[in-house]
Formats: C-alpha cells, structure tokens, sequence
C-alpha cells in the first residue's frame, strides 16, 4: 500500500556493529570472516558458498546451543588488513573474495565469496581490505559478444565501451566449429588489440568448450572502447563464436 502521509521510521545509528545469531554448534573466533548459514539466517565462521555478514568483533561459542542461542557482534563497515594471495599494487580497487574465515584472494573460485575491495597493497601476500558485507553494492557484471571467423581476412568487433574503469576478472572464448587457424586479440588499440589477450590460438580450441583465456591486462580506463580482433582462417572458418567477459566497475 502507498504512503498517502508522512510517517517515522526508526533506524539504526550506529552501522558499524551489527548483532547476529550463532548457528548452532558454531564458535565463532574474534577477527574471523562471518558467513550467514543459509538454513538458519545464523552467523558462523565463513564456509565457502556463505553470504558474507562481516567481520566478528568478538568470540562467542555456541558449540552446546541452538541456532540464535547465543549472538555475536560483527563489524559491518570498516577497512581491514587481511592476508590476500594473487595480489600486486596494480589490482588497487579491485574485488576481494573468501572461502574460509582467514584469507582472502583476487581470483573468484567455486563457492568463494565477495567480502569486500581492497584499498591498499601491503605487500606480496597482505593488503588493506574494505569489507562489503550483506547489500553491499559491487556487483559483477558481463558483457557476451558473438566472434565472426573468415577465410578471407580478419574481423574486428566491438566488445564494450566502459562508463567507470573496470577490472577484468575473466574472460573465455568458445567456436562451435573451430577454426583452422587464427589469433585472437583483445585490448584497446584497433590497429592490434592485445592489451587485454594476445595471440590466442584459436586452432587450440576443442569445439564447444569455453576456455579462461589468459589475460595480459586486467585494468581499463573508463570511455576507452574495448575490441576484440579475431584473426583470418586458412580453409575451415569458425562458426558460433563467443568471448564471454566478467568484471567489475572499479568505486
């Protein structure tokens, strides 16, 4: 139903700390990644493919309770220093993700979730982390475009024109009938595009298969047109192709 007058809500001031139930049997330890149990809506100790609800300010064990016998507090907003594995200073604003309660990593995998972006670099294996808990707003988006292979000379194609910078997070490439011969390049530069991916060899491909292409550069600037070069077949053209890309717009 429609507002049809003024009313008041009550709200939270304090945002920084938030109270949550233990899922049962659960110990939770003060600094550890939390993760929403999503039989219960409880809080435990991050396991892969959790929601992730923060970071616990305090230790609360509940390994003898029910879920919601006993509550934690947990930091919602915050920038914090965590061991990161696969970072370098050029990843600065890039997303973070985490499978267990300790560590994080630039690289999403199978159950990995997003916690937050990383603010700084500290060193090879360490960086300053602002975690985005529940609702928070970075998003993965994708862009899917269809390749044209030839036997008579190379095509170009237009893959995306950024409104923020953006940092790549995967590419893949797949022909439903591969072609004999031809490189494909991605990157900003028509003449030759290889900022991102250089000189796939899309002969290597097994028909109908993706592939994670290995990529050269993860970070664009925003307003730089993306192309993707798919280069000129010998006598068996590729038909069906697709480059499929992952990222992220960079806050």
């Amino acid at each position: 139903m429609a507002l049809i007058e003024n009313r008041e809500l009550n709200r939270y001031v304090d945002q920084e700390l938030r109270s949550f139930g233990v899922a049962e049997s659960a110990r939770v330890f003060r600094g550890a990644f939390v993760g929403i149990e999503r039989e219960s809506g409880c809080v435990r100790n991050l396991s892969a493919g959790d929601q992730f609800a923060g970071v616990a300010y305090e230790e609360i064990d509940n390994t003898t309770g029910l879920a919601g016998d006993r509550s934690v507090r947990v930091y919602t907003q915050g920038d914090f220093v965590v061991p990161t594995s696969l970072v370098s200073q050029a990843i600065v604003g890039a997303p973070v993700y985490a499978a267990d309660s300790e560590s994080t990593t630039t690289q999403p995998g199978a159950g990995a979730s997003f916690i937050g972006v990383i603010m700084a670099v500290l060193g090879a294996s360490s960086s300053v982390v602002r975690i985005m808990p529940v609702g928070g707003s970075f998003a993965e988006l994708a862009v899917n475009v269809p390749l044209v292979s030839s036997t008579s000379a190379a095509s170009m194609h237009a893959v995306l024109i950024p409104q923020r910078a953006i940092r790549v997070i995967s590419a893949q490439v797949s022909f439903r009938v591969v072609p004999d011969q031809g490189n494909l390049d991605v990157g900003v530069v028509t003449s030759d595009p290889d900022e991102m991916v250089d000189a796939f060899a899309l002969s290597t491909l097994t028909a109908n298969t993706p592939v994670t292409l290995t990529l050269a550069d993860r970070s664009f600037e925003a307003g730089v047109p993306l192309h993707a070069r798919v280069g000129q077949a010998s006598s068996t053209a590729g038909q069906g192709g697709m480059l499929s890309i992952r990222y992220v717009e960079l806050p």
